[in-house]
């Protein structure tokens, strides 16, 4: 335990009578954070907890580095924003930096604000490039919640959120959903839920892209090789353009530098956000080639795209996750976390799936069956893992995966305190 706030108790009354939420918490939320460092955050009261979602899975070099603080405190005594018709050092740097690493397809950055604005930008692009209007997007794909980017969100509790029925020029294809696969077991995978992609495809001419997580961090579910090597073909095939969401998934996330970076292969646009900033304000990336780039019109600029601040955070971040190994931590720990929960043998854990830092354990009643774990129960064990400090999200498509994407820092024996509180939260939560 840590020092608490003299006024906490204020504060949280204040929080309650002057915010807004965009949703209903559960017991012990929300918490509000007064300080926080590296994989742990303390609250108002003294209380820390192990953030294993990065701060909603931004900070990927952990919170409040000190290399990104002193590179944004630096900037702050120089520029922070100017005109979208002009530019700065740290947003040309950090574009510079960007396109050097992403796959070989890309060659110019966009800044925007924040994920879903990136994604919005990336609909533009792809519908003015292809003269087309319809986006093919993934079953169980999120890509934000802006008009626009719902509209590519198979989620419908997300869609519902508009209030009003949204476009019809869009559609969804299969995704790979492995440990659900109606087909048979993985190793006899033949990639069979992709034989009418040819069929959806054709169905839809007027197909301007197809925008997909390369690993979707809604469940972490990573797809086989021989499936996006299927998918990447039919789509080149009719000159639909590749739109690669790395909003969560880059940055080191996955072990790589991009989750793109996995399978090969080669998009004509890639949008980056949550992490970019290093935490610092926010920041959206559109990056696209250079013929998809040439006749881009985005109408006009937003505001604070490309904030210099954010920008010099971000070039912190990177030159951070490369001093510190923390792409390759993220690959190991990855490994580690996997193998430990994989060793609890809890009756209840029905598949773990981590790609580096990006994870997920689904939890089921029955692993014969994969009955899903029902709300009530998944509801016991977040508020238990909650009370022994621990900071995880709830997903997937059936709201049964513990969602783990922990700051690329994390170590073996902070990971080795979660193992321990999940075993004891599994066995009190079944045993009650």
């Amino acid at each position: 335990m840590g020092e608490p706030t003299p006024d906490a108790n204020a504060i949280e009354a204040a929080d309650e009578k002057y915010v807004m939420r965009p949703w209903a918490h559960p017991a012990g939320e929300p918490v509000i954070v007064a300080r926080a460092r590296g994989c742990v955050v303390t609250d108002v009261h003294g209380k820390d907890y192990l953030d294993l979602t990065a701060g909603y899975f931004v900070n990927n070099a952990g919170h409040c580095h000190p290399r990104i603080i002193e590179a944004v405190t630096k900037q702050l005594h120089e520029v922070l924003q100017v005109s979208g018709k002009h530019g700065t050092i740290p947003a040309i740097r950090l574009a510079e930096k960007l396109v050097n690493l992403a796959p070989r397809s890309i060659h110019k950055a966009f800044f925007s604000t924040g994920g879903s604005e990136s994604n919005e930008f990336a609909l533009k692009l792809a519908r003015q490039f292809r003269k087309k209007p319809e986006i093919a997007y993934l079953e169980n794909g999120y890509h934000g919640l802006t008009l626009g980017s719902l509209e590519v969100t198979a989620s419908q509790k997300y869609r519902e959120s508009a209030g009003k029925p949204l476009g019809t020029d869009n559609y969804a294809v299969p995704t790979a959903y492995c440990y659900r696969c109606k087909f048979g077991p993985h190793a006899q995978c033949k990639v069979e839920c992709l034989d009418g992609i040819d069929a959806i495809f054709d169905a839809h001419p007027e197909t301007a892209g197809l925008i997909a997580e390369p690993i979707q961090a809604v469940g972490g579910l990573a797809p086989p090789q021989k499936w996006w090597d299927r998918l990447d073909a039919a789509r080149k095939k009719r000159g639909i353009l590749l739109i690669a969401d790395e909003i969560q998934t880059g940055m080191g996330r996955t072990g790589k530098m991009f989750a793109i970076d996995h399978y090969g292969l080669q998009p004509e646009i890639l949008t980056g956000g949550k992490g970019l900033s290093g935490g610092v304000g926010s920041l959206g990336l559109t990056a696209a080639s250079n013929e998809v780039a040439a006749g881009f019109f985005g109408g006009t600029t937003p505001t604070n795209g490309g904030n210099a601040v954010s920008a010099a955070g971000g070039i912190a971040m990177i030159e951070t996750i490369f001093a510190e190994g923390l792409i390759d931590n993220a690959a190991r720990m990855g490994r580690y976390f996997a193998e430990a929960a994989w060793a609890l043998r809890d009756p209840w854990i029905g598949d773990v799936r981590f790609t580096g830092l990006l994870g997920g354990i689904e939890l089921v009643k029955n692993r014969d069956t994969r009955e899903v774990l029902g709300k009530l129960e998944m509801g016991k064990v977040k508020d238990h893992l909650h009370a022994q400090g621990m900071l995880i999200t709830v997903s997937g498509l059936y709201g049964n995966v513990l969602r783990l994407q922990p700051p690329l820092s994390i170590t073996a024996p902070q990971l080795d305190q979660f193992i321990a509180a999940l075993r004891n939260t599994l066995r009190t939560v079944r045993g009650a």
